[in-house]
């Protein structure tokens, strides 16, 4: 789930709404920009469906370089550390990481004025007023989707730094359905760098390089290969891009995976394409954990998995929408296993 929050000095209630949607955006971008910028530690609380957790966070931006430290104070261990667009995320010992306790993502994505149109299109923005998060002076706004396909958001920003500290996750039937929350939080001129020393690792240590979802521009399609195929996927909701497309290798050389990411400027789904094989007991139809849906199906020889915070009808819309796409000197994928080119 995605956090933000709203900051407000002025008095909304009786602007103008073309003048309330105005106002709405820039406060966007500036809460955007100090989630990145800004200098801030203290205590998280994750609430979704059945799970509670408590994380530890630091961010700190000095010289250009932005630093994010993420550490599990119950449940599940897990320390992360992000260094601008790298992350090296510390695991247990058993190597096991448990789909239904979710790290906490960036407060709120990179906003841009062009990113803004993107969003406005599909989301409106309403004023929340004023509140009181981990004893902060906060203004809040609800970003409301204008369809189906998407959840909504409640955000809230302090009124004097414009960090977001509290970020509700609102289904379409109006109802809460996570929350990431600041209980404590400090603002210092600066902080140490000890606060970003990870420990030497008992566990795996992954590291992997963060792309950011919400990226309007679409990549060029990979040539497919004899574990992979392209896929159309001109049939999304309204308001949703591909921004990423990127071959994975599975552990132990147990194959390869095509993974495309669409966003709406909030939302993200990721889609994954893999060869089956006889010992894969894939996913049929839609799963639900918490806030996440997820769909999946078999297209020929291929298992199409649709995974994200969306509505069941999302996932299942583009999974059904996907094809893959033929040359014109090939066969039909349905039962056949692709040809390297």
């Amino acid at each position: 789930m995605r956090l933000g929050a709203w900051v407000g000095a002025v008095t909304l209630a009786v602007a103008p709404l073309a003048a309330l949607a105005d106002e709405s955006t820039d406060w966007l971008v500036k809460l955007s920009d100090a989630a990145r910028t800004a200098s801030y530690q203290g205590i998280i609380v994750y609430r979704g469906s059945d799970i509670l957790e408590t994380f530890r966070v630091a961010h700190r931006n000095q010289n250009g370089t932005e630093l994010e430290r993420v550490q599990s104070l119950n449940g599940e261990p897990r320390d992360i550390l992000k260094e601008n667009d790298r992350v090296i995320c510390l695991l247990p010992r058993d190597r096991r990481v448990s789909i239904n306790r979710p790290t906490p993502k960036g407060l709120f994505p990179a906003l841009s004025p062009e990113r803004l149109k993107q969003i406005a299109a599909v989301y409106e923005f309403d004023d929340l007023g004023s509140a009181r998060v981990a004893g902060r002076n906060c203004h809040g706004i609800a970003i409301t989707p204008r369809d189906q396909f998407r959840y909504g958001y409640e955000i809230w920003a302090d009124t004097q730094t414009a960090v977001p500290l509290k970020v509700n996750l609102i289904g379409r039937d109006g109802t809460m359905m996570e929350q990431m929350m600041f209980t404590e939080v400090d603002f210092p001129a600066s902080i140490p760098d000890t606060a970003f020393e990870m420990p030497k690792p008992d566990g795996d240590r992954i590291e992997r390089v963060m792309r950011d979802p919400a990226s309007v521009p679409s990549p060029p399609v990979a040539p497919p290969t004899p574990e992979t195929v392209a896929w159309d996927v001109d049939h999304l909701p309204p308001g949703f891009h591909v921004t990423l497309r990127e071959l994975r290798t599975l552990p132990n050389n147990a194959g390869t995976v095509e993974h495309l990411l669409i966003s709406d400027g909030l939302s993200a789904i990721s889609i994954f394409s893999a060869h089956r094989t006889s010992q894969a007991k894939p996913l049929n139809g839609v799963s639900q954990i918490g806030a996440v849906n997820a769909y999946g199906r078999m297209v020929g020889s291929f298992h199409i998995t649709v995974v994200g915070e969306a509505p069941p009808e999302t996932v299942k819309m583009i999974g059904d929408g996907l094809k893959p796409v033929q040359a014109a000197d090939k066969s039909p994928a349905d039962g056949a296993k692709p040809q390297t080119p």
